[in-house]
C-alpha cells in the first residue's frame, strides 16, 4: 500500500519568520480590508431590501385602495333564494325571486368601474416603475 501525504487545507504563503509583529500588522490590514468589503456589500443589501420593501408597500397600497374603492362603489351581492320545507305542510315553499329588468344597468356600471379602476392602477404602477428606473439610472451615473 502506498501512503499518500495528508493534504492540509492551510497553505503557508510565506515561510515562517521571527518577525511576528509585521505579520500581525499584515493580517490586521487584510482583516480590515475584508471587513470594509463586507460592510459595503451589507449596505448594498440593506439598500436593495429597503427599495424592494417600498415598492411592495406601494403596490400593496394601490391594490388595497382599489379594493376599498370598488367595495364602496359596487352594489352588494343579493341574497340567494331560500328553499325550506314546512313540517305541517308537505308543500315546498320558495321565496319569489325579484324580477330582473331587461337592461342590466348594474352589471354595466360594475364592468365600467372595474375597467376604470384596473386602468388607473396599471397607470400608477407604470409611472412608479418608470420613475424608479430613472432614479436608479441617475444613481448609477453619479
Amino acid at each position: 500500500m502506498s501512503s499518500s501525504p495528508i493534504d492540509s487545507s492551510v497553505k503557508l504563503t510565506k515561510p515562517f519568520s521571527s518577525n511576528t509583529d509585521a505579520e500581525k500588522e499584515d493580517l490586521l490590514r487584510e482583516a480590515d480590508l475584508y471587513r470594509d468589503k463586507l460592510e459595503v456589500q451589507w449596505d448594498d443589501l440593506k439598500k436593495d431590501a429597503t427599495d424592494y420593501g417600498k415598492q411592495a408597500l406601494i403596490i400593496g397600497g394601490v391594490v388595497a385602495s382599489t379594493y376599498l374603492v370598488l367595495e364602496a362603489v359596487l352594489p352588494k351581492e343579493k341574497k340567494k333564494e331560500k328553499i325550506y320545507i314546512d313540517p305541517e305542510n308537505t308543500v315546498i315553499r320558495r321565496s319569489v325571486p325579484e324580477k330582473k329588468s331587461k337592461f342590466a344597468i348594474g352589471a354595466v356600471v360594475q364592468s365600467l368601474v372595474w375597467t376604470l379602476a384596473a386602468g388607473w392602477a396599471r397607470q400608477k404602477l407604470k409611472n412608479f416603475i418608470a420613475d424608479d428606473l430613472e432614479s436608479n439610472e441617475e444613481n448609477i451615473k453619479s
